[in-house]
């Protein structure tokens, strides 16, 4: 399906599937920063040049705003950055996975993310169902 590029940003803010589109106009056409970085979302990349920044589209944000930024470089130990680490990324749990098979890891490192979340609610529903069963 052939659409303008307008017509592809009104489908992407209205979450309606993009799949197959293709824009007629994407070459010469100027796209608002915010917009391409919806479009980008669902796989449509607007070349650099045809995309325009104002000001107009930035919000306040005070957890970045009213920071007072520092163009000092951070000095940590090793440890102290595997702390900080651990913290920012507490919800997180890596696991080690054996997989000999090489065509098997090359698919796990081209899908990690998704493998992640599907893994994750996996490990979820596991709980509950060992949960269910030790009440029994």
């Amino acid at each position: 399906m052939k659409l303008k590029i307008e017509q592809a940003i009104e489908m992407a803010r209205k979450n309606e599937s993009l799949e197959g589109v293709v824009i007629e106009d994407l070459k010469e056409t100027q796209v608002r920063a915010v917009d391409a970085l919806i479009l980008a979302e669902y796989g449509i990349v607007i070349p650099e040049q045809n995309i325009y920044y104002s000001d107009d589209d930035i919000a306040y944000d005070p957890d970045f705003d009213d920071v007072k930024w520092s163009e000092e470089p951070l000095r940590m130990t090793w440890e102290e950055k595997m702390r900080l680490s651990e913290e920012i990324n507490k919800d997180e749990i890596s696991v080690k996975v054996n997989i000999p098979d090489q065509e098997v890891r090359q698919w796990v490192n081209n899908n990690y993310d998704k493998i992640g979340q599907i893994l994750g609610n996996f490990i979820v529903d596991i709980y509950k169902a060992n949960k269910i069963i030790k009440e029994k």
